[in-house]
């Protein structure tokens, strides 16, 4: 009698430390799918505020600085954009010496590109029209420290599992 009780109280306990890391594992999946959306909404709006600092000048399309955020002037900052024209592309300063790749269709990319210093990046492509021209306007934004902190928290419930 002893023994069938046992056996059902590990299998229970089994069952329970199973369904727990798989609930586990589904809501820090579903966090992180929450995050990303979080996050496109602000890189949305960062790529808006990029198509309307786009001004005519005296040689055409010009980048009016004074409406971009000191985060794209400063080396490595984490927030990057690119503008692509049909015959040529701007980057932000803060990209350095690095590129960031075009992308092949507008939308989040939460593949995670390498960027500059070995960094993931979470990149929104936006296609806009101004101005009488086509204007493809990519911003990515430094996903590694969400992405180490949700590693962590998997390893730590793993290692309580």
């Amino acid at each position: 009698m002893r023994s069938i009780q046992r056996r059902l109280s590990l299998g229970l306990i089994s069952v329970m430390v199973v369904v727990g890391l798989v609930l586990a594992q589904t809501s820090l999946w579903l966090f992180e799918l929450g995050l990303q959306r979080y996050l496109e909404a602000g890189l949305r709006n960062d790529s808006e505020n990029l198509l309307v600092a786009l001004v005519r000048g005296p040689q055409g399309l010009q980048l009016d600085e004074r409406h971009l955020a000191p985060a794209y002037q400063r080396p490595f900052s984490g927030h990057y954009f690119r503008i692509d024209f049909a015959d040529s592309h701007w980057r932000s300063r803060s990209l350095w010496d690095q590129e960031l790749p075009p992308l092949d269709h507008p939308g989040l990319h939460s593949n995670l590109q390498l960027g500059p210093e070995g960094q993931q990046l979470l990149v929104l492509r936006s296609d806009y029209r101004r101005l009488g021209q086509s204007i493809s306007i990519s911003v990515a934004q430094d996903y590694t420290p969400v992405r180490e902190s949700f590693q962590r928290m998997r390893q730590v419930g793993l290692g309580l599992g």
